[in-house]
């Protein structure tokens, strides 16, 4: 795989899209990749927050606040757009060119209630449904995470990743540091593993593999459960 872009979308603020981009846009710059950030978002907090990052990665960190037809082009290896919470006109050129679409969700009905719109969107543009995943923030043992979890079972949405909340990472993040600055490895590693899932995920999908489970799915992990 030799370019990949995941654009960051829910209709809903509030979820942590941002900071998901952010973190992905992070991790892929740690492992050596150039990355260009798109910025979509009036807000501009993705480019805010990745302006910090420049002193760190320099040449490998490009910010930008269009998306065009060019940046399919682009030298960097990977793309990530952080989008606006609405299915506007950038938005859904953003979910045409992306590879993957990251949905940040929270365990509530008002950043679950509009999924449909978003799939029925993707499927527009050709997306199969394996390339939407969900990813699931501040999901806990409360009575209406047991709902939505309920919702997205009886949905089939694909979920790439589970997210903790950390009150470390918005501080490291609109202090101008490191997401992970402080963060004990097994803090960081749902956040790792949802870089390493997406990784998995499109190399499966460019292999013709639409099927959720097998797309979602960490085979090794399923390997060593029937191992034990």
């Amino acid at each position: 795989m030799s370019k990949f872009a995941a654009a960051v979308l829910n209709r809903k603020g509030g979820v942590g899209k941002t900071t998901v981009a952010v973190i992905l846009a992070e991790i892929a710059l740690v492992r050596h990749n150039r990355v260009l950030a798109i910025d979509l978002d009036p807000s501009r907090n993705f480019s805010d927050a990745l302006g910090f990052m420049k002193n760190y990665f320099r040449s490998s960190l490009r910010v930008k606040n269009t998306l065009e037809e060019s940046d399919a082009d682009a030298p960097e290896e990977w793309i990530v757009i952080d989008c606006p919470p609405t299915l506007n006109e950038e938005s859904k050129y953003a979910v045409d060119f992306a590879d993957i679409v990251v949905v940040p969700v929270r365990p509530d009905f008002f950043s679950l209630s509009n999924l449909g719109v978003l799939y029925s969107t993707a499927k527009k543009f050709g997306k199969e449904k394996a390339q939407l995943p969900l990813v699931k923030v501040g999901y806990d043992s409360s009575v209406m995470t047991k709902i939505a979890n309920q919702l997205i079972s009886e949905r089939d949405y694909p979920v790439a990743e589970e997210l903790p909340l950390h009150k470390h990472i918005p501080y490291n993040i609109t202090s101008g540091r490191v997401w992970s600055t402080g963060l004990i490895a097994r803090s960081r590693q749902p956040y790792e593993r949802l870089y390493d899932k997406l990784m998995k995920a499109v190399d499966r999908l460019q292999n013709g593999i639409t099927d959720i489970n097998e797309v979602w799915t960490d085979r090794k992990e399923e390997e060593s459960d029937e191992d034990i």
